[in-house]
């Protein structure tokens, strides 16, 4: 039997794209965990080495003559050739567009990693000013910690929009409107499904969102002895996260090892993650991206997470998230090819991340991770897991909502816009003085994770959909037995990117994703279909 001119093409081609990607994954490692200079400069130069391997027009050209080619039947050939058209695609442009956008990515990544604020004369971590958040009751003093964590807006915003200008450019140079659109196209997510979800899902829970909203409104001003509550009052810098109980909650793992305790929930599954931890990064310091992340080095099992660990309810769900995308990545059929050794896209990693980052609040969960000494706050848990949920799925909203319109008009009033959006989705009023701001600039995930973060609500959604699943397949919805773990790896993790995102969910639940699952699990109000405005711009 003759072997197709593809498989020929494959056997040199991704050995190149295996060995340049491995180096930097760990060019972009250092850079994330010192905020080194020459690791910026040599994460810059990497990232354009790779993404200029996808950029000869003429093997483009070759792949989609391949394409058309009706001898090549193979899904798993087939689907790898899918694979390298949707990135041969996005870098048809000059190399000096690839190098000038690597290099600035990686230039906006150290001023991430290596900013902080001033807050009383003393530089201060993102963890610092979220435990002023948590803990001051001195509203002045609240208001001083928020506006210190808007301070990285002035300096990172030239530098987004800059990327914005170039990646438009890219995007306009291969026949999209701009690089939102193509992005959602790549990453085969059709865009007016997207934002009718969204929206649907918005719609159908925004009572019980009012609910909670009222609920957590008459919390705090009953706290602050104020009548009028600033975004300061929240517990987080972009009132994302619930305000409520958290101190509270946070006593539910004083004296916990966290990642003893992430071993021990993961062992419960029949998974291993101490191999992980052993690689990983986990506790602040000068110089250190201060959020989390899991990255696969080498797509042989190279998997490790970045964490900013401190004693808090917060940090044992980020542990538990990004080590949920550790198992994913670890839970690939061994005999993929190296380019379907990877999820079809965030959705499904991002849901696993996130249905076992939910189990920080699960009572049933809990009580395996911290004990069943504090009763009274594990109640208290499981009633925060829905205000989180609700909270979150409006952020959610605002952030894809600005970041479409970030890229359909660069040009116009971005704070205003930013904060028309979290009064129009949040319902927080925005506060007096911030005109000339630049608040929006201030989420990491604007500058160097674009047209991404739509996927943790799809994924929240899948999640709940991953819930009924189990209770159906293995008799229980919390993940605590080896059976669950055994399903996870089997019809969620084993397929890798074998095929589309979408037939993913189907494989694993029988069903199309919508939001119905999560509606039912946290928040739908018949009530809430009387919204007549889109959360979405016309």
């Amino acid at each position: 039997m003759s072997v197709h001119p593809f498989q020929k093409f494959l056997q040199e081609f991704v050995p190149l794209v295996a060995r340049k990607s491995k180096q930097l994954n760990q060019a972009m490692w250092i850079l994330e965990t010192t905020g080194s200079p020459d690791a910026a400069d040599l994460k810059g130069q990497l990232d354009a080495e790779v993404r200029l391997l996808f950029n000869d027009s003429k093997t483009y050209e070759q792949l989609l003559t391949w394409d058309r080619d009706k001898k090549l039947k193979d899904p798993l050939l087939k689907r790898q050739l899918n694979v390298l058209l949707r990135a041969f695609k996005q870098n048809q442009i000059s190399k000096e567009l690839v190098e000038e956008i690597a290099q600035k990515e990686a230039q906006l990544a150290r001023t991430y990693a290596s900013f902080r604020p001033a807050l009383d004369g003393k530089k201060a971590s993102e963890n610092d000013l979220r435990e002023v958040l948590k803990k001051e009751t001195d509203v002045s003093k609240r208001k001083k910690a928020w506006e210190a964590s808007k301070e990285i807006g002035k300096l990172l915003a030239p530098q987004i929009l800059e990327l914005v200008r170039l990646r438009n450019k890219a995007a306009r140079s291969l026949g999209y409107e701009d690089y939102f659109q193509m992005q959602l196209d790549l990453q085969e997510v059709d865009a007016d499904w997207l934002l009718k979800t969204l929206n649907d899902v918005g719609k159908k829970s925004d009572e019980a969102y009012k609910e909670v909203l009222k609920e957590i409104n008459t919390a705090l001003q009953k706290k602050f002895g104020v009548k009028e509550l600033g975004p300061w009052a929240w517990s987080d810098p972009f009132c994302q996260e619930d305000p409520l109980d958290s101190s509270e909650l946070d006593q539910l793992v004083d004296g916990v090892d966290i990642e003893k305790a992430s071993t021990s929930f993961y062992h419960r599954m029949g998974i291993d993650v101490e191999p992980v931890l052993q690689r990983s990064d986990m506790h602040e310091r000068p110089g250190k991206n201060q959020h989390a992340f899991c990255v696969h080095i080498d797509r042989e099992g190279d998997v490790r997470t970045l964490n900013n660990v401190k004693p808090s309810i917060k940090w044992l769900e980020t542990v538990l998230h990004e080590l949920g995308h550790a198992i994913y990545e670890l839970g690939f059929d061994s005999e993929l090819p190296w380019l379907l050794r990877e999820p079809p896209h965030m959705i499904p990693t991002e849901a696993m991340a996130l249905i076992a980052g939910r189990q920080a609040y699960r009572q049933e969960a809990l009580k395996g991770l911290v004990g069943t000494k504090k009763e009274p706050f594990l109640k208290k848990a499981d009633h925060s897991l829905k205000r989180r949920q609700l909270i979150f799925s409006r952020w959610v909203l605002v952030m894809t909502a600005f970041e479409s319109e970030l890229y359909r008009k660069p040009k116009q009033d971005l704070n205003k816009l930013w904060w028309n959006l979290v009064e129009k989705c949040q319902k927080i009023t925005s506060p007096k003085g911030r005109e000339k701001a630049f608040d929006w600039a201030c989420k990491y995930h604007l500058g160097l994770a674009p047209v991404y973060y739509f996927s943790y609500l799809l994924g929240e959604m899948f999640a709940s959909s991953i819930q009924e699943t189990l209770e159906k397949e293995c008799g229980a919805t919390a993940l605590t037995s080896p059976k669950v773990g055994k399903f996870l790896r089997e019809k969620l993790f084993r397929p890798g990117n074998r095929m589309p995102w979408n037939e993913l969910v189907a494989h694993v639940t029988g069903k199309p994703l919508t939001g119905e699952g999560w509606l039912k699990e946290f928040g739908k109000t018949e009530a809430g279909l009387s919204v007549e405005n889109s959360f979405f711009l016309e």
